[in-house]
């Protein structure tokens, strides 16, 4: 039996921050019996000087154990390397997942702050893009909230300092006339360093490889002790939310430079105040909902939150990458929408394109021959992300405007060039070719498609309607903003077909339709289009950005239809992004290519 004053080492479980330590060591030291304690979140230790006549150490652990964090006496515990390789297959999935199908480019289609606006509508403007800010920040915010279970303090305190820093820079912006902003490749190392500060929070809130403990954000310790002396609590949230106005955000630049064209600190910080608040409510909310489950299930949310902040951090790092000017892989579906070759005119090469909201064209010019790049850009098509194109190669950084844009540059060399949006998020490629060489003479991977990564819904199926008295069939689907509703047809084979799609979106990516089978880039207008042709094979089809994909089994008999087994083809369908230099090389050969719905 242990008497007098002793000292152990415990090895404690469940610890996600430094937060985690100092709620510890602060139990423990106002512990009777207990004459001190470290804690160290790194090594996941416990030294305990107490008096052993008046507390027993398995009365310390269980103390501990109250606070919910294991405590191990014995052998040190193997890593459970099953689990591990779990957690990491299924977060690269999903990371790969997000990347292909383009997810997060969804959340930079929102307004923007312009001139003459009102305080009122920049207040909208923030509740608007606070989906952004979900995208953009949520995982920072997970991060902070998570491992507090127990409070909503940590939500409030990270919202607390954006609100605080997002004011501050709009009196420095309103004051000094000039945007604090980030430019060139600096942009792309701040989202490579928050990408990595991101990954390192989340494996650290898993617990599967403990060395990195040691490279969590932090304040210093000093600090800390005063900071939880007065209030009880740590306030690291805070001084993460002081931060986000460093992040490369569309929406919070736009903010930034209607601040600077205020040419007041007031105003400009008044601006920045409104959309902060703007801003607030789901990022509040988030926090919140994480910390109002965890109390119940502390363990599984910890963990899902954790593979969250994982997965928008290794985002965060891949557009970081690009950003700064590594040469990144342009397979994703981020990447363009169709290739655009040039015509040459007065000796000077004239490609001719349409800003999309969440992609940019790859383009093949020659080297050798100046460059004249128009890029219309409708009313509505600028948004947070793609506003500014970025084409490190040739030294431009093009800010786009409503109307045309014009971007010229003389290519000196061959090679595939990438560019970006200025976030990184949207990417393509400018491929140079030699003088007099086409773009399927050097590069013929680009007329072959690669996979889309897009599963086509089956919760529905419109089936084909037949008047034999007249000897045609006739199928209707929508079009909307969320995609073709239903996505997969059923008609009869060799009867001439009137399909009619109900185009009901403002996307502008939903104005065309691509049917590779047929060879078919087809433009849409609003309302009812209607497109004739005779069944022959089942085929695939697609809106003109290859966001939304649907599916048309032809049959033997519209009345004898095995929908279950439809539906399962449809599933194990593989659906492609084909380039638009596809179609013209097929027409080229004898086939047929583009017109119009009518």
């Amino acid at each position: 039996m242990e008497t007098g004053i002793q000292t152990r080492t415990l090895r404690i479980g469940g610890m996600t921050c430094v937060n985690c330590q100092n709620r510890i060591e602060r139990k423990l030291r106002s512990t009777p019996g207990i004459e001190g304690a470290e804690v160290s979140y790194n090594a996941g230790t416990a030294s305990v000087r107490y008096n052993a006549e008046i507390i027993t150490i398995r009365e310390i652990a269980a103390i501990i154990e109250t606070l919910d964090y294991s405590v191990q006496t014995g052998a040190d515990p193997k890593p459970d390397a099953y689990r591990t390789a779990g957690i990491l297959i299924i977060i690269f999935a999903a990371f790969m997942l997000i990347q292909n199908s383009g997810l997060l480019t969804f959340f930079n289609k929102f307004p923007l702050a312009e001139s003459g606006m009102g305080y009122g509508m920049l207040f909208l403007i923030g509740i608007i893009t606070s989906v952004h800010c979900l995208a953009m920040c949520g995982g920072i915010n997970l991060s902070q909230c998570l491992p507090h279970t127990d409070t909503l303090r940590p939500s409030l305190l990270y919202n607390l300092g954006r609100v605080i820093s997002y004011t501050a820079v709009g009196i420095i912006v309103g004051a000094l006339g000039s945007v604090i902003s980030f430019s060139g490749a600096m942009r792309g190392v701040v989202q490579l360093a928050a990408g990595v500060f991101m990954v390192v929070m989340g494996i650290n809130m898993l617990g599967v490889f403990p060395a990195l403990r040691r490279f969590n954000l932090r304040m210093p310790k000093i600090f800390v002790d005063r900071i939880d002396r007065a209030k009880g609590r740590g306030s690291g949230p805070l001084y993460i939310g002081l931060l986000n106005s460093l992040m490369p955000c569309g929406p919070l630049q736009a903010m930034q430079l209607y601040a600077l064209g205020t040419g007041s600190p007031i105003s400009g910080g008044i601006s920045m105040l409104l959309f902060s608040l703007g801003t607030a409510p789901l990022m509040f909310g988030l926090g919140a909902l994480s910390t109002s489950l965890g109390k119940r299930f502390t363990k599984r949310v910890m963990t899902a939150g954790a593979m969250l902040v994982m997965i928008l951090g290794m985002s965060m790092v891949s557009y970081g990458w690009g950003l700064s000017g590594f040469t990144i892989n342009q397979s994703s579906t981020t990447a363009a929408a169709g290739t655009f070759e040039p015509t040459i005119t007065d000796g000077v090469q004239v490609v001719n394109s349409t800003l999309s909201g969440g992609r940019y064209p790859a383009i093949t010019v020659q080297a050798g021959i100046p460059v004249r790049w128009r890029i219309d850009a409708p009313q509505g098509s600028i948004n947070g992300c793609n506003n500014r194109m970025i084409i490190r190669e040739y030294g431009i950084e093009h800010r786009f405007k409503p109307g045309e844009n014009i971007v010229e540059f003389t290519p000196t060399k061959t090679g595939k060039f990438p560019y970006s949006c200025w976030m990184g998020m949207i990417r393509s490629s400018i491929t140079v070719v030699a003088p007099g060489e086409t773009i399927a003479d050097a590069a013929p991977d680009v007329l072959t498609p690669i996979p889309a990564g897009v599963i086509i819904p089956t919760d529905n199926a419109a089936i084909a309607e037949v008047n034999r008295d007249a000897g045609y069939q006739v199928v209707r689907i929508n079009l909307r903003d969320s995609g073709f509703e239903p996505a997969v047809l059923v008609v009869q084979r060799g009867i001439p077909t009137n399909w009619i799609i109900n185009n009901d979106s403002l996307d502008e990516g939903n104005y065309r339709l691509i049917v590779p089978a047929y060879l078919a880039l087809l433009d849409m207008e609003a309302g009812d289009n209607g497109i004739e042709f005779v069944p022959d094979e089942s085929f695939d089809f697609s809106t003109g950005d290859n966001v939304y994909y649907g599916y048309v089994k032809v049959v033997d008999d519209i009345n004898n239809i095995d929908i279950n087994a439809v539906k399962g083809e449809v599933d194990a369908f593989e659906t492609q992004v084909y380039p638009e230099a596809y179609f013209e090389a097929q027409a080229n050969q004898g086939g047929c290519c583009g017109g119009r719905a009518g």
